[in-house]
């Protein structure tokens, strides 16, 4: 059957014109119907069992429920989680209201309500459990694995000894127990947002899970303190952010671009494609990372 007949079989939606969107770790189609606009998400099973994707959509009716501002997932024949045939494979997949509004411009204040977002996705997650499996982000996921999988590259670069050196020095930050710890995005970027006027709607929670709060701004950080400082401005207006999370954002840029490149690299398991990066690339990546660390004042504050 074409992905047509089978959004009509398990959601009842009827006269769809697919589009692909050309995302990246996953597939998602935009549906149009003569009267309505969905997503439908199909996931990488390299990267996800059935049994993860129906973790997040628990998570994605708990924060609903609980008021956080999250795209809405559809309920189908068997659940809010089906099996499309897709080129003769078989695809989990989720189907979601479209996202009013579009992908917002990088302003301050499209951060004050990312910053919003995310306190409220915080403040909705703590009281959510499951018995379904999923990761969780603790030092041996963020740094130890990934570390791991990119020691071949490392390697390569005469990189390896400096790198782990500095994940051991990001270890000791993280031993901080004060730290906020719970359910985050972990990819809370201008990507996964639609606008709409004062009003943001978040999707895409592939990647949630239970981290350290702190490295849920972290891309905003990089991109600009300005843009940060709008980023707690929004996020405090709803939901405590403390001061040692706040310089905790500073050592999860490096922790955060850690992940990032491993996946550039082609080695997470949700890569997918020709790698964006070569082990070329990694002594100006790795001098980014010392760079930061050296000029940030943060360093001292954790480790004195």
């Amino acid at each position: 059957m074409t992905i047509e007949e089978q959004l009509e079989k398990y959601f009842n939606v009827t006269n769809a014109v697919c589009t692909s969107l050309n995302t990246l770790a996953n597939d998602a189609i935009s549906i149009e119907t003569p009267d309505s606009h969905f997503a439908l998400k199909l996931y990488n099973p390299a990267s996800r069992t059935i049994d993860e994707v129906r973790w997040e959509l628990e998570l994605t009716l708990h924060l609903l429920q609980r008021g956080a501002p999250i795209a809405k997932p559809l309920h189908g024949k068997n659940g809010y989680v089906e099996t499309f045939i897709v080129d003769g494979c078989e695809r989990t997949v989720a189907l979601f209201e479209w996202a009013p509004g579009e992908k917002p411009r990088p302003q301050e204040s499209t951060y004050t309500l990312l910053g919003k977002a995310a306190a409220q996705i915080h403040q909705a997650a703590d009281s959510f459990t499951s018995s379904l499996p999923r990761e969780i982000y603790d030092a041996k996921e963020l740094i130890d694995e990934q570390l791991h999988r990119m020691k071949d590259p490392l390697v390569q670069a005469g990189k390896l000894s400096e790198v782990s050196a500095l994940g051991e020095r990001m270890k000791q930050i993280l031993k901080d127990s004060s730290l906020d710890y719970g359910i985050c995005h972990m990819d809370l970027t201008l990507d996964n947002v639609h606008r709409d006027k004062d009003n943001l709607t978040v999707f895409d929670l592939d990647s949630a899970g239970a981290c350290w709060r702190a490295i849920e701004p972290y891309g905003v950080l990089k991109f600009s303190e300005k843009a940060f400082n709008a980023w707690l401005k929004g996020y405090r207006s709803f939901r405590s952010f403390s001061a040692k999370d706040e310089r905790a954002v500073y050592a999860f840029v490096i922790i955060g671009e850690i992940r990032n490149v491993v996946w550039k690299l082609g080695l997470a398991k949700s890569s997918r494609g020709e790698p964006l990066l070569k082990p070329s690339d990694l002594p100006a990546v790795v001098r980014e990372w010392l760079d930061w660390e050296r000029d940030r004042r943060w360093h001292n504050t954790f480790c004195a």
